[in-house]
């Protein structure tokens, strides 16, 4: 997705749930201002080294993402590519997966998200208005990452390929570095987060509120929008 298309969406999301834009410009300048301190980002090229003409396996955090991860531990192998939206990655690494991509706005098991930095994941940290606290504190502590941003504009070291949630940025990575093809693991669009998007929650699955809701028909329209408009054929994992 190109930015000027980008923008038109960014601007129906603001309307929509009442958003700013000022501080997402602020929050996506703060996180290149501190890669530019640390140097702690990776060539776009390693992205691309990963991705291209390969299956790419998706992981969402919705209700199916422990049966969709124990059914890709049957069977994986060396031809495929794994990307991990944000608290996917904890139920990656209970089955000793170690995704080649995190997407992550750091908003989920954060100590599962640097596990697998360590051991070789790469991070696509995403800047928006309500998480500078948590680039602040954890940008440092990574390494190999890519800085992403939403806020409409080109960047010297974000990326924006579009997308609005970890999950179908996702989607809009592999489209943008050719997948051969993405299998979506774990992407329900429903109502009901589980504990590995929200940590804090009592129970394994509950209830979404009412903003996670419209957030994940966000996520369902932009995954239908890769359908019908990417290159990179897209499949539900069964």
């Amino acid at each position: 997705m190109d930015l000027k298309t980008w923008e038109s969406f960014y601007n129906q999301i603001l309307d929509d749930f009442g958003y700013g834009s000022a501080e997402d410009l602020r929050s996506a300048e703060i996180l290149e201002e501190m890669i530019k301190k640390f140097k702690n980002n990776v060539d776009l090229s390693e992205i691309s080294e990963k991705i291209f003409e390969k299956e790419v396996y998706i992981f969402g955090a919705g209700p199916s993402l422990k049966k969709h991860v124990l059914k890709l531990k049957e069977t994986i192998n060396q031809d495929i590519a794994i990307i991990a939206a944000d608290g996917a990655t904890k139920a990656l690494l209970e089955e000793n997966i170690v995704p080649d991509i995190i997407v992550s706005d750091l908003d989920g098991d954060i100590d599962s998200i640097l596990k697998s930095n360590d051991l070789g994941s790469i991070v696509v940290a995403h800047a928006h208005g309500d998480n500078i606290d948590k680039l602040e504190k954890y940008i440092k502590l990574l390494k190999n990452i890519v800085g992403s941003t939403q806020f409409p504009k080109k960047f010297d070291l974000l990326v924006n390929y579009g997308g609005f949630t970890d999950g179908d940025r996702c989607c809009f990575l592999a489209e943008e570095f050719g997948a051969k093809k993405m299998i979506l693991c774990g992407m329900d669009f429903g109502i009901y987060v589980t504990k590995y998007s929200r940590p804090n929650i009592e129970n394994d699955v509950e209830l979404a509120d009412e903003v996670k809701v419209k957030k994940l028909k966000y996520a369902e329209m932009f995954v239908n929008w890769l359908v019908n408009n990417g290159k990179s054929p897209i499949e539900f994992m069964a």
